[in-house]
């Protein structure tokens, strides 16, 4: 039985061999091959908010996840004064957790930061986290009005 399209071993072998080249080339620049969320939004422009409206705001230290969609956690740290953290993991950018009221950790690699954004524990992939992005801060006593700038602080 003759075969006039027929591919010789030869050509069969180099042409699965660039063919599993080529996949392995899109399967390496499709990231880290974690499965987990995708990067988080950030800030932008500025947040206000009264600060009464927020009960966690109420006790010094406590923090709170703000706004709906969660890209900033705020924490009082006097009777007027504020600190506001972006809540972007600064290994990858994915969205961190809070843990409790006083720590976050990322879910895609482990990385933990405390509630002042400090790494306490550096990723369990290549690469480091570093303090989470600080946000400034504005309050207004008389109104009882906070602002978060997207400016770092």
């Amino acid at each position: 039985m003759s075969c006039h399209d027929c591919l010789s071993r030869r050509e069969f072998l180099t042409k699965s061999t660039l063919a599993v080249a080529g996949a392995a080339a899109v399967v390496a620049g499709c990231g880290d091959g974690q499965i987990g969320p995708t990067a988080a939004p950030s800030l932008n422009g500025s947040l206000t908010l009264k600060v009464s409206s927020v009960p966690a705001l109420a006790t010094v230290g406590q923090l709170a996840i703000l706004p709906s969609d969660g890209s900033v956690a705020v924490k009082r740290t006097g009777a007027a004064t504020f600190l506001a953290l972006s809540t972007t993991c600064t290994h990858e950018g994915t969205r961190i957790n809070l843990l409790g009221n006083n720590s976050f950790e990322c879910p895609n690699h482990g990385s933990r930061f405390d509630a002042d954004g400090n790494v306490t524990r550096q990723p369990n992939a290549p690469g480091n986290a570093s303090h989470l992005l600080v946000y400034t801060t504005t309050y207004d006593a008389a109104t009882d009005i906070l602002t978060v700038s997207a400016l770092p602080g």
